[in-house]
């Protein structure tokens, strides 16, 4: 089995069944949330969530949790800005400044 798996839409990641990744097309939330059971049993070690995948589970994905680590990606859509977001919070965390907001002083 893959060690990365995607989550979203189709028009979203139907592209990422072609580099060998496990799709899982999801639009229902209760879709959804029973694909993201299936994978914390599977053992995927990555798993890939566009912005309004994210926005249905997130109360079921730890930030203690160790795998499968979880990326936020735009939907084909266009962008939330969920997934900037999260990253902005993870590299905060980790480095202990905001580094990735734009200086509003130039």
């Amino acid at each position: 089995m893959s060690e990365v798996a995607v989550i979203g839409d189709k028009n979203s990641i139907v592209g990422f069944s072609a580099l060998g990744l496990k799709t899982y097309f999801a639009d229902e939330s209760e879709d959804v949330r029973e694909i993201w059971s299936k994978i914390e049993k599977s053992g995927h070690s990555l798993v890939f969530v566009t912005e309004p995948v994210y926005l249905k589970i997130n109360d079921l994905i730890s930030d203690d949790s160790v795998a499968p680590i979880v990326l936020v990606i735009p939907a084909a859509s266009g962008s939330t800005g969920v997934g900037r977001s999260l990253l902005k919070r993870v590299v905060e965390k980790a480095v202990g400044v905001d580094i990735l907001s734009k200086d509003e002083e130039s």
